[in-house]
């Protein structure tokens, strides 16, 4: 890291953050990465104190030159991480501990300490505006057969996002999200032309092209006229609330899926029928913590089933799965371990089915239940309620 590029991309509140830090511990202690590993470059403290000791090596005389094994490691341990923000949760001064990552995360990207597979993921970004290079014009096969509106002036416009889009065992979900919709008798319709919301680009600190991704899906929203955006995908949803409302304004209302079908069944748009399962729900990060949206999955489990049951470590204060911030791509095994105690926290609870609001977690938890070989049924919060709809 170069001083010139390590300070450049650090505003005065984060270099703030890292001198003003109590060292205090609570971080270390909730780190869900740093509980697994016990690597002390994953301990959010412990990073801070690397960070902060090399900005002084680089502002000072006379306090030596940034050691090359020490910049490697601290890169390495800011993408051994999930950004599911549980340390900024406990910090006793409330310091945006998620942004602090993020922003150094871009440091290490423009010094060549990015990983591999996030720098073959921009790649992709740039040459089929998807994550997974996938043909862009295959975006939307999942529609095929659907009733499903494409590029039409519409209220609301339904931003799929790249998993949903392009991962098999996710298309049943976008398609779910079609069918509660068309059950309320939402005027609706998806982009002509939607691509990736950019939120890889952010996270893997490879930011240069990410406004380029962001202004063609602004063209696209505002072509159908709409006055609400809705998301089954927290990243999506969150990169929004934070990126694009620089470019949208407050013009259009930026909603998660849950907070829609919350609103379907107050007014009575839709109805749904009432189970004995017994169904627990896994609060995705960035919908609970980073975004605040925490009642609105619970009021539709109360309609759904007379047997839900909570996990331990919810709402707020949950407890991340493994698989945000990219980290799978840095470390798959540790990652999975992580969402298999996940699982088994399900299995004690006796549910038959566990449910999550974001489609990474869908996965990573899924992909944990089946390599635990565990008999709870991993499912997407929109597909439950589409099936009970009356």
């Amino acid at each position: 890291m170069t001083k010139k590029k390590f300070l450049e991309n650090f505003g005065r509140s984060e270099t703030l953050w890292m001198y003003a830090c109590a060292r205090c511990g609570e971080c270390v202690d909730v780190c869900p990465v740093y509980k697994e590993t016990e690597d002390k470059y994953t301990a959010p403290g412990f990073k801070i104190k690397k960070m902060r000791g090399l900005i002084t090596k680089q502002l000072l005389p006379f306090t030596g030159s940034p050691d090359k094994e020490t910049i490697e490691k601290l890169a390495k341990g800011l993408y051994d991480c999930t950004l599911c923000g549980r340390c900024w949760s406990v910090c006793p001064y409330n310091y945006d501990l998620v942004e602090l990552w993020e922003k150094a995360r871009e440091s290490a990207f423009e010094n060549g300490l990015g990983l591999e597979a996030h720098s073959q993921m921009i790649a992709s970004l740039e040459a089929e505006n998807n994550i997974f290079n996938r043909p862009h014009d295959g975006r939307r096969k999942w529609a095929t057969g659907a009733d499903v509106p494409i590029g039409q002036k519409a209220e609301v416009v339904f931003f799929v996002g790249c998993l949903m889009s392009y991962r098999g065992q996710l298309k049943s979900s976008a398609k779910a999200m079609a069918t509660i919709m068309n059950a309320a008798g939402e005027k609706w319709t998806l982009l002509e032309n939607e691509v990736c919301c950019g939120v890889p680009m952010k996270f893997s600190g490879g930011i240069e092209n990410m406004e380029e991704l962001m202004q063609a899906n602004v063209s696209a929203i505002e072509a159908t006229g709409a006055k609400k955006i809705v998301f089954s995908c927290p990243g999506c949803y969150r990169m929004f609330k934070q990126e694009y409302s620089k470019l949208l304004g407050n013009r259009i209302e930026l909603v998660h899926s849950t907070e829609l079908i919350n609103s379907y069944l107050k007014s009575g748009k839709i109805k749904l029928k009432k189970s004995n399962e017994v169904i627990t729900y896994h609060d995705p990060c960035e919908l609970s913590r980073l975004t605040g949206i925490i009642e609105e999955p619970r009021n539709i489990f109360a309609k759904l089933t007379n047997n839900y049951v909570e996990l331990p470590n919810n709402k707020f204060n949950v407890e991340c799965c493994g698989g945000g911030g990219l980290y799978k791509a840095a470390d798959i095994d540790k990652s999975l371990d992580i969402a298999k105690k996940r699982v088994g926290q399900a299995e004690k609870k006796r549910a038959s089915t566990l449910t999550t609001a974001c489609p990474s977690c869908y996965m990573t938890l899924n992909q944990a239940a089946r390599v635990k070989k565990s008999e709870v049924k991993v499912s997407d919060f929109a597909e439950v309620v589409a099936q009970m709809i009356e």
